[in-house]
């Protein structure tokens, strides 16, 4: 998202400091990122009958997930996908899905509502010009493994390996999509996402500081989950948002 609009824009310095820690990331050995503390423990999985504890556990826990917006550039015409010459003209709407890093709240104060962190640089906020309607798309596959030991339940179910049953697309691997409207933040409520969004995803405070970053927040109207054979569960948004999610 960013790199392509730094070297566009030509901070030339940030690009370089940003190239240069993840130079140096790869050279970190596999054994130490895996005895590496992280940032926020990941509590115990809910039981999979419980639906709407699963839901808000998936939303504390996942890092990034896939926002999908209604295309400002691209328009469906006559049964294929075209770029539309009024960006985003009169043909019918075509999805646009990117990947997105996320928070709920800090490592102690889970909300439910997904904080998203970029720019009108980029395709998919500026997309929200044309329709704020949004959605974010998790998977449980999406875990740190590094915060997993490898007998834990996701890695078993989600994890691909040669002989075994997990996939991302198998049932028990759950998957969630939360659908709403996407909206700016600002006041004591920004203050309090830019902290969460920097505690959780420390690299985002070393990003070009010239791209006008704002703070999003989806605004959650529709609850989507699969975590168990027998196809998937509407959660009602009330329920959601009132349920007490574990914080250890």
């Amino acid at each position: 998202m960013w790199l392509s609009s730094t070297l566009i824009k030509g901070s030339v310095a940030s690009f370089a400091f940003v190239l240069a820690a993840n130079l140096m990331l790869l050279q970190i050995p596999s054994s130490l990122e895996k005895n590496s503390k992280c940032i926020c423990p990941i509590v115990k999985r809910p039981d999979f009958t419980d639906k709407v504890a699963t839901a808000r556990w998936m939303v504390k826990s996942i890092k990034w997930g896939v926002l999908t917006t209604i295309s400002s550039r691209l328009d469906l015409e006559d049964g294929d996908v075209s770029v539309s010459a009024s960006s985003g003209g009169g043909g019918g709407p075509v999805p646009f899905g990117n990947v997105y890093s996320f928070v709920d709240g800090t490592c102690d104060n889970s909300t439910g509502f997904p904080y998203l962190y970029g720019t009108f640089m980029d395709q998919s906020f500026e997309d929200t010009l044309k329709s704020r309607a949004v959605s974010l798309t998790l998977s449980e596959a999406a875990l740190d493994t590094e915060c997993l030991s490898s007998d834990e339940f996701p890695s078993k179910v989600c994890s691909v390996v040669p002989f075994g049953f997990g996939d991302p697309e198998n049932p028990l691997c759950a998957r969630l999509v939360l659908t709403g409207v996407f909206k700016i933040v600002d006041g004591g409520e920004n203050t309090f996402a830019t902290n969460a969004l920097m505690e959780r995803h420390p690299s985002m405070t070393y990003w070009p500081q010239d791209h006008n970053w704002e703070v999003a927040k989806i605004e959650v109207q529709d609850i989507w989950l699969i975590d168990y054979f027998g196809g998937a569960s509407i959660i009602k948004v009330e329920d959601y948002l009132s349920t007490e999610l574990e914080i250890e």
